[in-house]
């Protein structure tokens, strides 16, 4: 260990210990064997050599060695090499006594109290472990290292908050320091907060172009941005330079995934899983895309192993749900429900204004049923409000922008169910219970998905604009879904790939895209508004066209006619165990009897996956024109 700033070291030591921390510590050995045999009583050489063995691993020598220079002469810095070998051996008292020594004798060396912070943290003493750091800290404030000593100590404790701060002291102290910002981007990626890490790790990177696992951390950044194209790249060339990182093969994976590429994606996770085999977190990324690609008694097992493994509870929920979903893809419903229920572990919790869970039992007072993901889950489950209503008063909340659109369907108008105004409170009106409406199935002891029923007839829209006898067929179209979504790449499309409809004459096109680009064939905008406004739209429509959105399940909901175009290894919803087959020897949703899928073919990314679906999307209009010209043909040639 460098000596501190009250000893003097001779010429040779100094320059054998900066041999030793440039990673030369064979060379710095040697010099120091050299000067031990001109003068066996040179203590500082002594003590370099410790200093030698404990980089070495070899603690047992390092604490004779360092021993021997105290005998020599017992300079304080002596002890602490001395303290942190005893501590290397688990003798965690007599490490503390040693460098207690230290501390006595150089109360301004800086390293002495970093060092005792270190022992007093092995021996569970946090408080007096961080009062010793900020004792370091305080002695040499101008140092980025001992900001970011107390940053990571702070975060090991989960004190990340006040780390974060700590840590940007250091980077503000040394900005050009790539050690540094790596050390902060990692105390970020650690608060989850991976996108703001990404430009200190991509200044890591730049620096270390060659570095894996610098490439790797970058990558992973990169993914959590969004940026996707760029994070495979990143990480291709951090795996090509190290094929054996297991972590950095499961990101790219996950790129992979997002990205479309499906098959790719099951190598590189499949390869992550086969080196960490005991992981259950990267054992359930290689099941969601064996899931994806239809193995699913593949990914079945690994979820069940899984959530039965020495594994995390976070990844043991994982499981769980992930095995939930794919059995409600399968239609075991029953089990698939109470599955599904893990994901309140791993999910930010819901609007529950902390009341209990309600268990589904019958009761006087009143049930808060309240909205948990997104637009469209809220509206598919709303038709468990009913149920719900015959066993409790229901005190119903949603998100504002559905609360005009459920007020006037039937479930507002249902006894015993109120719709909760913005920013009101359910324990205002009397909740003492709370329950997620993705709970319904299971605490109401539903097996099979509640049957559509008509609760938001389009002709009772007030305002909703009324379908005339004109000879065009209006259709609605919704392209893309909400692009923070991570797998939003493969559930949307460029507007410009719906091109091929724009070729069928005798229609007319109006929007339901609330957000991005508009295509480039005529097509009427969709006006400003909540999805009331959107719903008195697509009231006056003949058909709508979507991706995977709210738009979706609003159409159903309304038995308004709704194709859905359908990424490959879509939800879980539009799979077999939602499908039956009718009277009429074809495939029906059972969430929605309007919807027609037409799902992609084979898994590949980009817009090619879409032209298969897209031209069949755009024949079945074709034969929807003539059957409405038919129709109308019929009309005028029938006498009145």
């Amino acid at each position: 260990m460098p000596q501190s700033s009250e000893t003097t070291t001779a010429p040779s030591v100094s320059v054998a210990l900066a041999l030793l921390a440039g990673g030369n510590a064979e060379r710095a050995a040697e010099m120091l064997r050299s000067l031990l045999r001109a003068n066996s009583q040179d203590a500082e050489a002594w003590h370099a050599m410790a200093c030698v063995a404990r980089a070495g691993g070899d603690a047992q020598s390092a604490v004779g060695l360092a021993g021997r220079a105290i005998h020599i002469t017992p300079e304080p810095h002596f002890h602490i090499t001395l303290g942190l070998a005893l501590l290397a051996l688990g003798h965690v008292e007599p490490a503390r006594a040693a460098v207690h020594v230290a501390v006595l004798g150089t109360p301004r060396d800086p390293r002495a109290h970093q060092a005792m912070a270190e022992i007093l943290e092995a021996q569970g003493r946090l408080v007096d472990a961080g009062q010793a750091l900020r004792n370091a800290l305080r002695l040499r404030p101008l140092e980025a290292a001992r900001h970011l000593e107390l940053a990571a100590f702070l975060a090991r404790h989960g004190q990340t908050a006040e780390a974060l701060q700590i840590s940007e002291n250091a980077v503000a102290l040394a900005p050009q320091d790539i050690f540094t910002q790596n050390q902060h981007a990692l105390l970020l990626e650690r608060a989850g907060r991976t996108a703001q890490a990404e430009p200190y790790f991509a200044a890591v990177a730049t620096a270390l172009p060659h570095d894996a696992a610098a490439l790797a951390n970058y990558g992973a950044a990169l993914f959590a941005t969004g940026a996707f194209d760029q994070a495979r790249s990143v990480l291709l060339e951090s795996a090509a330079r190290n094929p054996n990182a297991a972590e950095t093969r499961s990101n790219l994976g996950l790129v992979l995934m997002a990205l479309g590429a499906l098959p790719q994606a099951e190598q590189e996770l499949g390869a992550a899983c086969r080196l960490r085999p005991v992981d259950a977190r990267l054992a359930v990324n290689y099941g969601t895309v064996l899931a994806d690609l239809g193995r699913r008694e593949e990914a079945e097992t690994m979820f069940r192993h899984s959530m039965t493994s020495a594994a995390s509870e976070q990844d043991k929920a994982r499981a769980t749900f992930n095995l939930g979903t794919l059995l409600l893809a399968e239609g075991h419903f029953q089990e698939g429900w109470k599955r599904f229920e893990a994901r309140k572990q791993i999910l930010p919790a819901g609007r529950t204004e902390n009341l209990p869970s309600w268990d589904g039992q019958p009761q006087q007072a009143p049930v808060l049923l309240y909205a948990e993901q997104g637009l469209g889950d809220t509206v598919q489950f709303l038709r468990y409000v009913l149920p719900a209503a015959s066993r409790a008063p229901v005190i119903l909340a949603v998100p504002e922008s559905l609360q005009a659109l459920v007020s006037a369907t039937a479930y507002a108008r249902q006894t015993g169910v109120t719709v909760l105004p913005a920013g009101a409170k359910a324990r205002e009106y009397g909740a003492v219970a709370a329950c997620s409406l993705l709970s319904l199935p299971h605490v109401l002891g539903l097996a099979m998905p509640l049957s559509w029923q008509t609760v938001c007839d389009p002709a009772s829209l007030a305002g909703a604009e009324q379908k005339t006898d004109d000879a065009a067929l209006k259709v609605g179209l919704c392209w893309s879904g909400n692009p923070d979504y991570r797998f939003d790449r493969r559930r949307s499309l460029a507007p410009d790939g719906l091109m091929p409809l724009a070729e069928v004459e005798g229609v007319t096109f109006q929007s339901l895209q609330k957000q991005g680009e508009a295509p480039s064939f005529p097509i009427l905008p969709l006006p400003e508004g909540d999805m009331l406004v959107t719903a008195r739209v697509m009231a006056g429509l003949d058909v709508v066209i979507t991706v995977d959105t709210v738009i979706v399940h609003l159409a159903g909901m309304m038995g308004k006619p709704v194709w859905l175009l359908n990424r490959f290894g879509g939800d879980w919803r539009w799979e077999k165990g939602s499908t039956a087959i009718g009277a009429d020897g074809q495939p029906h949703n059972l969430w929605y009897p309007s919807l027609r899928v037409f799902g992609q073919s084979e898994p590949r990314e980009g817009a090619s996956p879409w032209q298969q679906p897209v031209e069949a999307v755009t024949q079945a209009l074709r034969a929807l024109v003539r059957e409405s010209a038919g129709r109308r043909l019929l009309r005028q040639k029938t006498p009145l």
